[in-house]
């Protein structure tokens, strides 16, 4: 048995508890949970806040050792020709130790949980040995030439390789501007489960609405999709994928106030998942924060990979929101890493929230502005408890 407390304990799913307390099984399941009453022995007190492990709705482990390859604020189409142009020029055993740091750096600082993208087998081995719940979303890349049911048998092959490693999976489509209807339609056949890259940059509506920009461009010479004036690409994910039960849109930095009202009318159960420092990085602009939370979007957060991150670590995207959104309450944003990520990847019944009963890692706030209840920039993250 095990005794935590903290300034405050942040449970998720209930207010949070001044001096709260945690008491722990010897494998980190939650007996009690409450407020200390006066000093006792055997309880571990620490200066900051205790809150659930993080869930990283999005990431790409297997890009890790682009970290610094990829030069910043270039746009997406630019991003994407260089992360296409890089990443296999690396040795095996290097790509291999720059995911395994990732992971192990992760986990130290408190995730517990990651919704992952794999277009490859390399992070299979580093996920089926790491202490971090992995869902991978295998990820099909049709640029539009055609070849949908050759794509499709090698990416069933590459989920069965998966599951195979007892590592959860599903299949998923990239985009809606780098996949065509028919393999949309044939991907929701297969999975009721998805993670698809929505809306990351102007150009993404302008292929669809108009037939041109950046992005349109990188398929020159290939079967393109009609545009049609006044259909943002949000219409032709939403339009495809109509069977999926659980869907996450990644990004959504242009998405619109119709654009989100179309979306939830074909699916109430979509989490919207923000990687605002990959935004920056990539586009140099932010997802619309304040328009999801009018809304009442079921809102997760995620890293996106090193390719288009500096780091990893769940606590530097609350910072970046905090920084650039001061009124939005802590309680709120820690939600969205927590508890929004474990409902993304169907996980809520074991992670997510500080309850009797579950298992979702504790993970210790340091530094924080106590007196505005703020994070700082010394604010630090470090898991207390295992979660393998």
């Amino acid at each position: 048995m095990r005794k935590i407390a903290a300034h405050y304990v942040f449970p998720i799913s209930t207010p949070p508890i001044r001096n709260g307390l945690i008491t722990l099984s010897d494998d980190g399941e939650i007996v009690e949970l409450g407020e200390m009453q006066e000093e006792a022995e055997g309880v571990e007190f620490y200066s900051g806040v205790l809150v659930p492990g993080f869930v990283n709705a999005h990431c790409h482990l297997e890009l890790s050792h682009l970290r610094g390859q990829i030069a910043e604020h270039t746009g997406l189409a630019q991003f994407i020709s260089g992360v296409v142009g890089t990443r296999s020029k690396f040795p095996d055993d290097e790509i291999l130790q720059a995911l395994s740091l990732a992971d192990a750096q992760m986990y130290a600082s408190g995730t517990v949980a990651v919704g992952d993208i794999s277009n490859v087998n390399t992070s299979f081995e580093v996920k089926a040995k790491s202490p971090i719940f992995y869902h991978t979303f295998i990820e099909v890349l049709e640029l539009w030439r055609g070849n949908a049911a050759e794509l499709l048998r090698d990416a069933m092959r590459l989920l069965n390789e998966a599951k195979g490693k007892n590592i959860p999976a599903s299949l998923t489509a990239h985009a809606p501007y780098s996949t065509s209807a028919g393999m949309l339609r044939a991907l929701a056949q297969h999975s009721r489960h998805m993670s698809v890259h929505n809306q990351e940059c102007p150009d993404e509506n302008l292929f669809f609405e108009q037939g041109r920009g950046a992005l349109y461009q990188l398929f020159h010479g290939q079967a393109a999709p009609p545009f049609a004036p006044g259909k943002t690409s949000i219409h032709h994910t939403l339009e495809n994928l109509y069977s999926v039960e659980k869907l996450l849109l990644v990004h959504n930095t242009h998405t619109s106030s119709a654009d989100y009202d179309y979306a939830v009318e074909r699916n109430r159960n979509i989490s919207w998942v923000l990687c605002p420092r990959s935004n920056l990085y990539i586009e140099n602009t932010l997802p619309p924060v304040q328009l999801l939370r009018a809304k009442g979007a079921s809102i997760a957060l995620g890293t996106d990979s090193l390719s288009s991150n500096h780091n990893l670590r769940m606590l530097d995207e609350l910072k970046c929101l905090a920084h650039d959104f001061p009124g939005i309450p802590l309680h709120e944003m820690l939600r969205w890493a927590t508890l929004g990520g474990a409902q993304a990847l169907s996980m809520e019944h074991a992670l997510g929230t500080l309850e009797r009963g579950k298992r979702p890692g504790v993970v210790l706030l340091e530094n924080l502005n106590f007196e505005e209840m703020r994070l700082t920039p010394d604010t630090s993250s470090r898991l207390l408890t295992k979660n393998d």
